[in-house]
């Protein structure tokens, strides 16, 4: 992952290990971001889905965070309701957390699991996977 290629907030989650998706737009404002760290161990690895609204002049606004940590937490998802922070061109510290459940443990390294997490995720936020195959395919408000 490299800083420069990804706008705010997300070029400074640029770090060692970890991978990301494109910024990949699902309808004329809102994208998709996908990020992954991978470890050693599997406590180490890490999958994120982040779903923002594209403002003018460029800037974003997180509407859905998932983060998924086989180490703690497990899966979860975060949403910027009931606050009054200005999230704009940030991630969602300090947002309402909900827990969900998972059938089984996931690993954030294996391609396969990644697929299935963004599976999970566009069927939390409404997106359609067209011609999905294991997780592939168009994404679609």
């Amino acid at each position: 992952m490299v800083k420069q290629r990804w706008p705010k907030p997300f070029n400074k989650m640029a770090r060692p290990r970890v991978q990301a998706t494109d910024l990949m737009p699902v309808s004329d404002d809102h994208a998709v971001l996908f990020l992954w760290r991978d470890g050693e161990q599997l406590e180490d690895r890490s999958f994120y889905g982040h779903l923002v609204c594209m403002l003018p002049r460029g800037d974003l606004y997180p509407l859905f965070e998932l983060h998924y940590h086989p180490s703690h937490k497990g899966l979860h998802c975060k949403l910027p309701c009931n606050t009054s922070s200005d999230y704009k061109n940030r991630l969602l510290p300090g947002a309402p957390e909900l827990g969900l459940k998972l059938l089984r443990r996931y690993d954030p390294r294996a391609a396969n699991d990644r697929a299935a997490l963004i599976v999970f995720f566009c069927n939390a936020v409404g997106i359609t996977i067209s011609n999905e195959q294991d997780g592939q395919g168009d994404l679609l408000c």
